[in-house]
């Protein structure tokens, strides 16, 4: 008997197939090694966290590492594991990968971009998703858009007709006719998270450069960025307090009707039918998505994915065992099952075909998005250059700081910070 730990975690509830799906590989790898070897049986001790914080979690991982008492298994952020490589928590896979690689070559390809650092391969793909802005149908036919135009803007975003400055002017004037609160024409996400890259990336923003794994700063983007906030708070689209309130708030806010742009993950949408109890048809009825706005008229519009990933440790014996397990729950059955449960995107080929997933609305409706997507980058100071870039975009959007005062001091910094792991451009 071979007993293997995993960790998982949502945190947002409707991802508990995370952990399912490893548990229902149990069966179908023990079946692959009766034939191989009947002494050797797996059994699985998985665990879910949902509803917790994802720094805690990864602090939690982390410390068990050290000790030497972590679990086979983990999940996490693809990005997560660029930390983990350098003390050896987690194991490249490229050896394992290529020994079993027909159990993996359904993978959508681009996906294994995001599992690698440094040209080796880290993880595997669980989910990914795209992160849509979404819109209010009822608010902007108070406006007097027609029918026709409203459920069109999702094809208008994607061919360039309907930029980020087209939003915020749309924003303005709701706010101006009193069809929103002052405030409520766009809702960012309000707490440091990696949404707001999405504005950066529009811009013309870079943060890695693929050759030599270093982060990348584009000051002239950067301000960009900043400056998209900042028009917002200007203009009174959105509170300049709105960058530090509650997530929860947030959730019921946008759910409540009240706000006209919204942007959030794909996952939010199976989010707000389950824990806000939001009818799915009114959701349907009343609420749309598209992709993020290009910054000028007919450029590409852009959004961010931010694959999840299984991880195998360098604290478990049987790290081929591991990965084999991961295979088994990486199926079109299973990941569907998952996709449909969480509204995460595909990340096998054979997806598109599996009868589960093509009854979902949503996934069907959204996937084209992965097509427009980023990525955030897998290095190991990626979290004191988000930190950096992210306590100045607060001080622009709180109006603290110009665009431009917040560009100059935020590179400055990480510059003094990260030395010859930034590239300026």
């Amino acid at each position: 008997m071979v007993k293997l730990v995993a960790w998982t975690i949502g945190p947002d509830a409707p991802s508990f197939y995370r952990k399912d799906n490893l548990v229902s590989a149990v069966a179908t790898l023990n079946q692959e090694l009766e034939k191989e070897n009947p002494k050797t049986t797996i059994e699985l001790d998985a665990t879910f966290e949902s509803g917790g914080a994802w720094g805690d979690y990864l602090q939690k991982f982390q410390l068990a590492a050290e000790a030497k008492q972590g679990p086979d298994i983990v999940l996490a952020g693809h990005e997560n594991f660029a930390p983990w490589v350098g003390p050896g928590y987690v194991i490249a896979l490229d050896d394992l990968l290529k020994k079993h690689e027909a159990k993996f070559k359904d993978v959508i390809p681009t996906l294994w971009d995001a599992m690698k650092l440094r040209g080796k391969t880290y993880a595997v793909p669980q989910d990914t998703e795209a992160r849509p802005m979404y819109y209010r149908k009822d608010l902007l036919a108070k406006m007097g858009w027609s029918k026709d135009r409203i459920d069109g803007l999702p094809e208008a975003v994607k061919k360039g007709d309907f930029a980020m400055s087209d939003l915020l002017a749309t924003a303005k004037e709701a706010v101006d006719k009193g069809v929103v609160e002052a405030g409520k024409g766009w809702y960012p996400r309000p707490t440091k998270g990696h949404d707001h890259y999405m504005f950066y990336y529009q811009n013309g923003g870079e943060m890695q450069d693929k050759a030599s794994g270093k982060l990348v700063v584009v000051p002239a983007a950067l301000e960009k960025h900043y400056g998209v906030y900042a028009t917002a708070v200007q203009t009174k689209v959105t509170s300049p307090t709105h960058i530090g309130s509650d997530f929860k708030i947030w959730h019921e806010t946008v759910t409540a009707g009240k706000v006209l742009f919204y942007n959030a993950g794909t996952w939010t949408w199976k989010e707000w039918s389950t824990t806000y109890k939001v009818p799915e048809n009114d959701l349907w009825d009343k609420v749309g998505f598209t992709l993020i706005p290009a910054a000028q008229k007919g450029a590409k519009p852009t959004t961010l994915s931010h694959p999840l990933a299984y991880m195998v440790t360098s604290n478990g014996k049987t790290p081929e065992l591991a990965l084999r397990l991961i295979a088994h729950a990486t199926t079109p059955e299973l990941n569907s099952r998952h996709s449909v449960e969480s509204a995460h995107l595909a990340i096998l080929k054979t997806q598109q075909d599996d009868p589960t997933y093509k009854k979902d609305k949503f996934l069907l409706a959204t996937g084209y998005m992965s097509d427009f997507t980023t990525f955030i980058p897998n290095h190991p100071k990626y979290g004191a250059y988000d930190e950096v870039l992210f306590r100045f975009l607060s001080g622009v959007a709180t109006g603290q700081l110009t665009p431009k005062a917040a560009t100059d001091q935020a590179v400055a910094e990480l510059k003094n910070q990260l030395r010859d792991e930034l590239i300026t451009k």
